[in-house]
């Protein structure tokens, strides 16, 4: 495939990543390896990751260890969520979310939102919120809680997806029943009302906005519709029709290529507004960055798309395929595994130890700039911030000429020469493969 191979070819040229937002410059990754990087110290399965500003960060269930007449247990009596820290190559707990479970972690409005999908308690109706540098929760959902699975801005008001309990004392507790159901809030969180309310027992799971109105997972069953004022019901029909009544599951959501994808480790769908298609293999998760769709396999590899259709696997080296055994002992939650990336760096959490797996830097790499135009007519210096952890090592030098043709010829040194007027920098960045040096904020300018 055409892209990929340019893709793996702009990292082995220069072997370093130019972030576009903040300006940084750090090595590159290997893609088509993937190495054990974390080891849980509590966590047992890595459920989600997300980049908010910048940063990267994942969602981790730990102690499926509760007494239930199914084992292992599907709930996690406790949730983390975590953040990389590039700096010093390592994860590290940004907060605790004691008798809780995560199963998504979303970015909404500059802020992450992240439902909390159990336990049965007062816990399990809220919504957290973090800014950045403060957390804390919209307001309270319904009474009669179970689960909640999902939120998204939509139109202008905020929506969330899960279960409610009807709790009557005449029930039998063994049997939980649940009805999905999505709630709306037209003041950002405050209060919330019922819109949809399922016809038998189940959940609504992911949500995704696509050509104007909200989509859901109902289910696991069938797409529900919403434009804002009403629910259209979307069952899953393929043509020919299959010997099994096709189904959703549990299925993620992501729109990509002016469709809904919708992935379960055995297949995926695909649907366009009118039509489905389903594909194989299927994929744990999904993550999209700029025109390339990552997907990973319980095989433990990353296969990446263009159009949804056509996959190349982008891994030689993956995670083994047992840290997403179905049948796992230390839980079986709907959500198990994560791909990100990050800085240009992919990422893999599992779903049977929670481990996380990552891709080595590269040993060196070079960064030439742009040219560019400036007065030097007084001479001219050359500075920048770094980090350079232990093992890597960082060097910025410039080259300037009278003209933007000579500046090829020019040589490399610690500062422009006065006078010219076209410069241009190069950073030469190399690691041990663990961690990589970071340049910021090069500049070039008068004296």
């Amino acid at each position: 495939m055409a892209f990929l191979a340019a893709l793996l070819f702009i990292q082995e040229s220069d072997r370093t990543h130019f972030d576009q937002s903040s300006g940084e410059v750090t090595l590159a990754a290997d893609p088509s390896r993937l190495a054990e990087h974390s080891r849980p110290t509590k966590w047992h399965v890595v459920t989600d990751m997300v980049v908010f500003r910048g940063r990267l960060l994942a969602s981790a269930c730990y102690d499926f260890d509760s007494e239930w007449f199914l084992k292992p247990w599907a709930y996690s009596n406790g949730a983390q969520i975590l953040e990389y820290s590039p700096e010093s190559d390592e994860w590290k707990l940004l907060h605790e979310m004691a008798e809780s479970m995560v199963l998504n972690v979303r970015v909404v409005d500059d802020r992450v939102l992240i439902p909390e999908f159990f336990p049965l308690n007062g816990r399990s109706r809220l919504v957290h919120a973090f800014d950045g540098k403060e957390w804390g929760t919209l307001g309270l959902l319904p009474a009669q809680n179970w689960h909640v699975m999902d939120v998204l801005r939509f139109g202008g008001a905020l929506y969330v997806s899960g279960s409610w309990r009807d709790e009557s004392p005449g029930d039998d507790p063994r049997w939980w029943k649940g009805y999905g159901r999505v709630f709306r809030s037209a003041d950002d969180g405050r209060t919330w009302t019922e819109i949809h309310r399922t016809k038998e027992n189940g959940r609504v799971l992911d949500m995704v906005e696509f050509r104007g109105r909200l989509y859901a997972n109902e289910i696991g069953k069938q797409f529900i519709a919403w434009d804002g004022k009403k629910w259209e019901e979307i069952p899953v029909r393929l043509e020919p029709k299959p010997p099994v009544e096709p189904k959703l599951g549990s299925a993620h959501l992501m729109v990509f290529a002016d469709r809904i994808v919708a992935i379960n480790s055995a297949l995926y769908y695909l649907f366009d507004g009118k039509k489905w298609t389903s594909h194989t293999p299927g994929y744990v998760d999904l993550w999209r960055e700029g025109k390339t769709l990552y997907g990973l396999r319980d095989d433990g590899h990353v296969c990446a798309t263009r159009d949804a259709v056509a996959w190349e696997r982008v891994t030689k080296e993956g995670v083994p395929a047992k840290e997403f055994a179905r049948m796992a002992e230390k839980g079986r939650p709907l959500h198990r595994g994560a791909v990100a990336v990050h800085r240009g760096r992919l990422f893999v959490g599992t779903g049977a130890e929670g481990r996380i797996y990552a891709a080595p830097y590269h040993g060196k790499g070079r960064f030439v700039s742009k040219p560019q135009e400036i007065d030097l007519s007084k001479g001219g210096r050359l500075t920048w911030d770094a980090v350079v952890p232990k093992g890597t090592s960082l060097k910025v030098r410039v080259r300037s000429a009278e003209s933007m043709e000579a500046l090829d010829r020019a040589a490399w040194a610690d500062a422009p020469a006065k006078g010219h007027r076209w410069v241009q920098w190069r950073a030469d960045l190399a690691s041990d493969g663990k961690r990589t040096p970071v340049a910021r904020n090069v500049r070039i300018a008068g004296p």
